[in-house]
């Protein structure tokens, strides 16, 4: 075998299994161009036919498991509500993970804690895990099975606790789990508990919600999620503990090894721990045998095993993160420790630390900006000062649920390990408290991405050739491309009704490049005023990220149809996120959390507040005129609901194109419009209010008589939205009609004169 030949194998072994997984359409080119380039390399160059032959071997073998694992994987499907008998596990923040009797593992939840391992009866609807529902959206799916999870008991109820408490590794552990946190909390007190229980098992779900977002803005984030970091530093306490009782060297790795695939175990079986103990226990069998710990062969061999035995990792975010932070030690951790040696003089340990932490951000900020939609311009001085700790607060927290016996002992642990736990929760705090700290980003293709990654292979290959000017050239514009992704326009209108459940959000986006938002999703608020933020959930999850993907970090006009928190949930999170030019609000005064964080953080940021009234016209510039049709003055009184009444409602126009949205305005709204003898045909209608019946009247839907009607509604709402009423008259009037729980996301696309209708999940 040649020397690169376990590199070859680890990337025909990838090619095999992403050419048999599901993936995006730009992914399937880029892996179909790797294919094509390892043929020609191979066909090109003199290796012998038993190199070949191994190639091909691997790479069908690759496809085969691969193949094999998608369909031995449980597959759910949506089922109507039921009872079932299931073991409960571990609590993953409100939700606990239960054991059905088939097999699978869920998430439901329960109105209070319940033991790990008491047997229940659930009544529940078992639902799958959704694919992606929005353009440009992950599978949710993936990620929660990459975490083991296989779908969710929606509505769950407790029916009752059986006294026959089960027993089983799975149970075990989450027993140990809630035990060992309970005594970290006990020492230690909050957020420094779940601190340390990030990193000794990855459970962060009882970390304040600011706190986790502070952990992300400053790209320390893996800190808290159990993965390459804290199985390295298992391996090298191991390391230390078995030379300082001089073990043999190969005795002393076999025992690390053992250590570190009980840890993965321990940390719960999740993929990424998984894969950094395969890449562990192929640099200490390396050791073993006298061959360099950290080696290309190495990191190959591991992408080769988890490519055989675990081949749904290959195609995860967090595989390619994590592969690609170790080939960029490999490939720039050389040429960056001699540049830094050279201008300045630092002990080892510090240069070491920073040369690791800057080789580990050249190589994967830019995956790290596609995944979490920022950068992190601080994150090598946030690692610097977090990262250095991780190994020791580990060590502390695990001696001190060893030493749990002993009391005094444990809290000594206790206490040293509060020290640093405090210094990394103020580097944290500190760090994302600068300016700029974090910086919206729209994720680059992943052929820009793959681009820079060759030009940073390219550049450690420059630089010891002695040609600095070459590498740093092809790094920058490479990284230009990432940091500005080329964006198209193709001279159409797009207007895409977002999938934000039982809420509204919609974004225009113009021939010409201009973004207009209208409505930002959110949820009914329940409870007192200013009491619940859960509205501008779906803001933060669904909303921003949409604009963020699709290159949007300016808005011309956010338009609040009405204050409700389904309309105006999100409304904050975007103004924090997005610059805004102005609001348009209907003027309607309202209590709620999500309406009144809005006019707050819109005064914060200096976003004038307008009130379009009936007659008045935005032009965009290219051809976009919005025709405002209310509310009018006087306000509607005396109705079911005066809010929804008074919505702000307009026809958006380009050419001979028209659609109609009128937020949640109902009959008498409807009944006013027609009275003022107002143009009312358009070719689509954001149909009023989720399609209820006190909406869509027949009289205002003859008026418009829509080609297509698209219904923003959440699936098994309780309002029993949209209403077979309202369907009834959009049929009669031959309208198509698309809904977002059935659909996902609308997509409408038009040049003014033709109109494509595109969906994310196509209709039954």
């Amino acid at each position: 075998m040649p020397p690169y030949g376990l590199v070859a194998c680890a990337v025909a072994a990838a090619i095999g299994v992403l050419a048999v997984s599901p993936l995006s359409p730009e992914a399937r080119t880029l892996t179909s161009g790797a294919a094509i380039v390892c043929a020609g390399w191979v066909a090109g160059s003199r290796v012998s036919a038993a190199f070949r032959t191994a190639l091909a071997v691997v790479l069908v073998a690759a496809a085969a498991s691969a193949w094999l694992n998608a369909r031995g994987e449980p597959l759910v499907q949506e089922r109507r509500t039921a009872r079932y008998s299931a073991v409960t596990l571990e609590r993953n923040g409100d939700d606990t993970v239960v054991a059905l009797d088939d097999g699978l593992r869920v998430l439901a939840r329960l109105p209070s804690p319940v033991d790990a391992g008491t047997r229940v009866g659930l009544r529940g609807r078992l639902e799958p895990f959704d694919d992606a529902r929005n353009p440009g959206e992950p599978s949710e799916r993936s990620l929660q099975r990459e975490r083991g999870f296989d779908g969710r008991l929606q509505g769950a109820t407790l029916l009752e606790t059986r006294g026959d408490a089960v027993t089983t590794p799975d149970v075990w552990r989450a027993r140990a789990h809630a035990w060992a946190h309970d005594r970290l909390r006990e020492r230690l007190g909050e957020p420094q508990a779940s601190i340390v229980a990030g990193e000794l098992w990855g459970d962060r779900s009882a970390l304040p919600p600011d706190l986790r977002a502070e952990f992300q803005e400053t790209g320390t984030v893996h800190v808290l999620v159990t993965a390459g970091l804290h199985v390295g530093a298992v391996a090298a306490l191991c390391a230390a503990f078995f030379a300082w009782l001089t073990l043999p060297r190969r005795f002393a790795c076999a025992l690390a090894i053992v250590a570190v695939w009980a840890f993965a175990w321990w940390s719960g079986d999740a993929l990424p721990a998984v894969r950094a103990a395969t890449m562990t226990t192929a640099a200490l069998s390396a050791r073993a045998f006298g061959r360099a710990t950290f080696s290309c062969n190495g990191l190959a061999l591991a992408a080769l095993v988890l490519a055989l035995v675990s081949p749904q990792s290959v195609a995860t975010a967090s595989f390619a993160l994590s592969f690609s932070c170790v080939a960029a030690i490999f490939a720039c951790a050389p040429w960056i420790d001699r540049t830094i040696a050279n201008a300045v003089a630092l002990p080892a340990r510090a240069r070491e630390a920073l040369v690791l932490s800057l080789a580990t951000q050249l190589g994967t900020w830019p995956l790290t900006a596609a995944i979490f939609l920022q950068l992190t311009p601080y994150a090598v001085a946030a690692n610097l000062a977090v990262v250095p700790c991780v190994a020791t607060t580990m060590a502390l927290g695990a001696a001190q649920l060893a030493l749990t016996w002993c009391a005094p002992l444990a809290q000594a642990c206790a206490n040293l390990n509060s020290w640093l736990l405090a210094w990394m929760l103020g580097a944290v705090r500190v760090v994302a408290s600068l300016p700029g700290a974090s910086i919206a980003a729209t994720p680059a293709p992943l052929w820009c991405i793959a681009t820079y990654d060759c030009a940073v292979l390219a550049a450690s290959y420059a630089l010891r050739r002695n040609a600095p000017a070459f590498a740093l050239a092809a790094v920058a514009a490479c990284a230009g491309f990432v940091l500005w992704p080329p964006q198209a326009f193709d001279g159409r209108l797009r207007i895409t009704v977002l999938d934000v459940g039982q809420a509204d959000s919609i974004v225009v986006q113009t021939p010409a490049g201009h973004a207009l938002l209208v409505d930002a999703g959110g949820m009914l608020e329940r409870g007192a005023a200013g009491s619940d933020s859960s509205a501008e959930r779906v803001g933060e999850r669904v909303v921003v990220p949409f604009l963020l993907r699709h290159g949007i970090h300016a808005l011309d006009a956010l338009v609040v149809s009405h204050p409700h928190g389904d309309h105006a949930g999100g409304c904050a999170p975007v103004l924090r996120k997005i610059r805004v030019a102005e609001i348009a609000d209907s003027g309607q005064r309202y209590g709620g959390h999500a309406y009144r964080d809005c006019l707050d953080t819109a005064r914060a940021e200096g976003v004038p507040v307008v009130y379009p009234r009936a007659g008045d016209e935005w032009r965009t510039g290219d051809g976009v005129t919005l025709h405002f049709l209310g509310p009018s003055l006087p306000f509607i009184t005396n109705s079911p609901n005066d809010i929804n009444e008074n919505s702000t409602a307009f026809t958006l126009r380009y050419k001979s194109f028209c659609m109609l949205f009128t937020g949640d305005a109902g009959a008498a709204a409807e009944e006013r419009f027609l009275s003022e003898g107002v143009d009312l045909r358009c070719d689509v209608l954001k149909v009023g209010h989720h399609g209820s019946a006190y909406s869509s009247t027949p009289a205002f839907i003859s008026a418009v008589h829509p080609r297509y009607a698209i219904i923003s509604v959440g699936r098994h709402n309780m309002f029993g939205h949209p209403a077979p009423s309202t369907i009834a008259t959009l049929e009669r009037i031959g309208a198509r009609i698309y809904r977002t729980d059935e659909n996902g996301a609308t997509s409408i696309q038009t040049d003014g004169a033709a109109i494509d209708v595109s969906t994310m999940i196509l209709p039954n």
